[in-house]
């Protein structure tokens, strides 16, 4: 049965979490008793109830072995064990690093978390993140048989954070190259499989892929997610402009040359008054800029005072209680700072004040602050009040992770 197979697997230090028949749980099974089976004994048989080879040691799993090509936990971090040597392990991680370990201080992990996986075909999947206007993310493996990269895809979308954004935001699919159909095949895996791909559904039979991947960590995962967002937000807008009806269209376009009419008509009674007291005008705007750059010195000078609230407190680490935020500002710069769950959302707006002079922001040239601005929420849209500015992270759905807008009020 499905059930003795997984058992047995198991007892191999087998991970089978993207196995999706038993036909592929047998094929498995078969690999890991040919692997562990002494040179000129017999292999044993996939189909029956009896345990095969006994597996590695190592780990402390609650009698499950750690074994090489499984996936392990240190603490609350999650690895890809790529081989283990007597008392020490290989361990690739989701931020595509890796590291010898101590394999006592791993503990193996046979199911990997991840999103909520969308059942059905591509194409169903397709039909119902376009009726639902939501993104399509397409997870595509090989098989059986993972590598490397699928097993750092499978790490990715394990991370807290990563299946926090998909469930909230998007339909996810995940399925071998051999369920897709040769042209879908091609645009969501044009190099092979594995492949994560973000999909734009134009129609229910129709889609343009955004970005593709063999493998990527968890951090340029969120990127590239956040960008994928964006461009459903501004194609969602674009279907709205087209949906406007001719005579609609044809209003706004008298409205607008109406107004423009008025400017001209404006700027040239100003230009006349203007010409007749030339001087009186520069003078005037001579005082403007420079009361503008005083106000922008100024300003400064405040911001620089914000510092030292920054510089001497030590970042959070990423957990349960802490809120990792990530800000986009008018330019298109993103920077990244890590807060206490319970921390004021005021403490936030003192933050994007002075971050071009932190060291997340030190990487960045050029940024710039408008000297008026408000925070928004990325995902869902919403503007973050001023009398939310007292309450914690945590109270306003920002914890454990959350992406912000930074609007310039004058734009």
């Amino acid at each position: 049965s499905v059930r003795q197979l997984k058992e047995q697997l198991t007892a191999h230090g087998v991970d089978f979490s993207t196995c999706r028949e038993k036909s592929e749980l047998q094929e498995l099974l078969e690999e890991a008793v040919a692997r562990d089976a002494p040179k000129g004994s017999p292999t044993g048989s996939t189909s029956g109830g009896t345990s095969a080879a006994a597996p590695p040691s190592g780990g402390s799993g609650g009698g499950i072995a750690l074994a090489d090509g499984g996936f392990a936990v240190r603490e609350a971090d999650r690895c890809w064990v790529e081989f283990v040597d007597g008392d020490d392990a290989l361990c690739l991680w989701a931020d595509g690093s890796d590291g010898i370990v101590a394999a006592a201080e791993l503990r193996p992990e046979p199911t990997m978390p991840g999103p909520r996986p969308f059942h059905g075909t591509f194409e169903t999947a397709r039909t119902e993140a376009f009726l639902s206007g939501r993104l399509l993310v397409a997870a595509v493996h090989a098989g059986a048989a993972q590598s490397k990269a699928e097993r750092l895809l499978i790490l990715t979308l394990a991370t807290e954070e990563v299946t926090s954004l998909v469930d909230e935001n998007a339909v996810f699919w995940r399925g071998a190259a051999t369920e897709l159909r040769e042209p879908h095949l091609q645009q969501l895996a044009p190099e092979g499989a594995p492949s994560l791909a973000m999909v734009l559904p134009l129609a229910i039979d129709a889609m343009r892929v955004l970005s593709h991947s063999q493998g990527m960590g968890s951090d340029v995962f969120i990127g590239e997610f956040v960008t994928a967002l964006e461009e459903v937000e501004e194609h969602r807008k674009a279907l709205e402009a087209r949906s406007v009806s001719d005579a609609a269209l044809l209003r706004m376009e008298q409205d607008e040359e109406f107004a423009a009419s008025l400017a001209a008509d404006k700027v040239a009674q100003e230009a006349a008054q203007a010409a007749n007291s030339l001087d009186e005008a520069a003078a005037a705007l001579s005082a403007v800029q420079a009361a503008r750059d005083q106000e922008a010195e100024q300003l400064t000078k405040k911001r620089r005072l914000l510092l030292d609230e920054f510089l001497s407190e030590q970042v959070p680490p990423d957990g349960s209680s802490t809120a990792r935020l990530m800000l986009r500002l008018p330019g298109g710069q993103r920077i990244q700072r890590t807060f206490g769950a319970q921390d004021k959302l005021s403490k936030v707006r003192r933050w994007a004040e002075c971050c071009p002079w932190l060291p997340e922001g030190s990487a960045h040239q050029d940024l710039e602050i408008p000297a008026h601005f408000e925070l928004n929420l990325a995902f869902p849209r919403r503007q973050l009040a001023s009398h939310e500015d007292e309450m914690a992270l945590s109270e306003l759905g920002l914890a454990p992770s959350a992406a912000l807008l930074l609007i310039d009020r004058a734009a």
